[in-house]
This record gives C-alpha cells, sequence and structure tokens, in this order.
C-alpha cells in the first residue's frame, strides 16, 4: 500500500530558513552568555554537565520555535540549519570565555579566576579572529582552567574535557532535532500543522503490529473500537492519538502499547510506540 504513513513535504520556505538562521544567531549569542555566567559563578565540574547539555538542549528549543512558526517541512534543512547555530554557539561561547580569562585578575584559588569583568570590545576582537581564541586555548591548556580534588586541570585531560563538551554542545541539539516539530504531520491543504487528539478510552494491546496496519490501511478501524471493558483489569493496554486539521482529506494515526509490571511492590509502566502517523481517511474515527 502507497502513502501508508505520513511523509513531509519538505518544503523549506525561505522566510524559515533566512528567519531560523538568523534568530537562531542571535539566540545562541545569548545562550552563549547565559550558559559562561552559569559556568563562571557555579564552578563545579559536575554540575557543567548539566550546563551544557541545557546549552545544547536550549539551541533546539529556539530552533524548534522557528521551524514551527515558519513552517519548516523538511528534516534535512532543519538538521543543518541546527548544525551551523550549534557551532556558532560553541563558538560565541568560548570566543566570550577567553575574553573573560584575557581580563581576569589573581589566579585559581578554587575553581577559576577570582575576578574578571566582561569588554565588549575584546569580546569582538576574539568573535572576529578565530586564531586568537586558538592561541588563548593552548595558553589556559597549560595553566588549567578549574581544579579537580584541589589540582589544576591542564594538559590532555583538559583537551578531553573540552572535546567531550563540544560534542554534547554539537550533538544533542541535532539528535533532539530528529524528533523535532518537522517529522510532524502538517496540512498541506490547510497551511498548518495538525492538532493532535487523544482518542478516548484504552484499546486492546497490539500484539501483531503488521496485522494491525494491515487492517487500518484497508479501512478496517474494528481493532480501534475494540474497546476494553472498564471493568476489566488491564496491565496491558494500548492508546491512541491522532493528527487531523479542519478540511485536510487525511488524518494520521499513532498508537502506543502500555505495560505495567510490579516491581518491589510498585508498578512500572513501560510505554511502546508502535504506529506512528498511519494516514487513514478524514473522519474514520
Amino acid at each position: 500500500m502507497e502513502n501508508l504513513y505520513y511523509k513531509p513535504s519538505g518544503k523549506a520556505p525561505a522566510l524559515a530558513f533566512i528567519g531560523s538562521l538568523v534568530l537562531g544567531a542571535i539566540s545562541a549569542v545569548v545562550l552563549a552568555i547565559v550558559y559562561i555566567a552559569l559556568q563562571w559563578f557555579i564552578p563545579i565540574i559536575y554540575f557543567n554537565v548539566f550546563i551544557t547539555l541545557g546549552f545544547g538542549a536550549g539551541i533546539f528549543y529556539v530552533l524548534n520555535f522557528c521551524f514551527k512558526q515558519w513552517k519548516l517541512r523538511n528534516k534535512g534543512i532543519a538538521i543543518l540549519i541546527t548544525l551551523l547555530i550549534a557551532i556558532l554557539g560553541f563558538y560565541a561561547q568560548w570566543a566570550l570565555f577567553v575574553s573573560l580569562m584575557y581580563n581576569a585578575e589573581g589566579t585559581m584559588g578554587g575553581d577559576t579566576w577570582v575576578k574578571s569583568s566582561f569588554n565588549l570590545e575584546g569580546f569582538k576582537a576574539f568573535f572576529l579572529h578565530p586564531s586568537f581564541i586558538w592561541e588563548a586555548m593552548q595558553g589556559l591548556n597549560e595553566v588549567g582552567t578549574f581544579t579537580l580534588k584541589k589540582s589544576p586541570v591542564s594538559g590532555g585531560m583538559l583537551w578531553a574535557v573540552w572535546a567531550i563538551e563540544m560534542g554534547i554542545i554539537l550533538i544533542t541539539p541535532i539528535i533532539m532535532a530528529f524528533r523535532g516539530i518537522t517529522i510532524y504531520p502538517f496540512s498541506e491543504k490547510d497551511e498548518t500543522w495538525m492538532n493532535k487528539r487523544t482518542l478516548p478510552g484504552r484499546l486492546k494491546f497490539v500484539a501483531d503490529k503488521d496485522a494491525v496496519v494491515s487492517s487500518l490501511g484497508n479501512h478496517d478501524f474494528a481493532y480501534v473500537y475494540d474497546h476494553l471493558s472498564d471493568e476489566e483489569e488491564h496491565f496491558s493496554f494500548a492508546t491512541a492519538e491522532l493528527y487531523e486539521s479542519e478540511t485536510d482529506d487525511h488524518q494520521y494515526l499513532t498508537i502506543y502499547n502500555h505495560q505495567f509490571t510490579e516491581k518491589k511492590g510498585k508498578m512500572e509502566e513501560k510505554k511502546d510506540e508502535i504506529i506512528e502517523f498511519l494516514r487513514i481517511n478524514r473522519n474514520s474515527l
């Protein structure tokens, strides 16, 4: 059966491309400032991992908002933009960090320098000259930028820490972009993202995905309407979501399996997505 599942049109309006780059770039610099400020005032290496994850996630959420507002339906372009903005954010935070280090006073008595102040001209100088940043990084690597067990971390270990930081900042938003707004159903007829509606009640657990997909694909919706009895105690069941718009000829169905198991006296739920964005005719459900 052709067109069994939703497939994005791949459209990328010029406004979505340009606007996402511009707003993303501005946001990347702002997030870089927040990121360095948090690291500066909370110099705890273990906590910095969560700050770094937040930086990467922040880039994704800003861009995902842009893609949604400007109706980008091309995942490849979304990932490309996300990569470019993530690189800019990573670069901007280094430009800011080394400019602060350049103006720092004192030495590492704790986990960072005693005092520093932001200098716009210094930031611009580093930002516009990558070679300056590289030279500053080499100098900082020799003396270390934080301490671990009262010993400065420098040399190879510090390069490794910086590499991990770079990986988190760049990879986090890209991974999230693979499940961003661009994969969700969009009505080309209504020119809008489809609304999600959760179907009421519980459905029977999907034991055979292929059979269910085949039935639904052939417009046999007995499975969806065959709800479990409210009086029955279930530990395995399914739920469904429907994506639809006002006048579009098609809807898209997503089904989840739920399983409850008892561990150490507590019930734990496992939720698995079994069917995603299955195409059905309008008003079938």
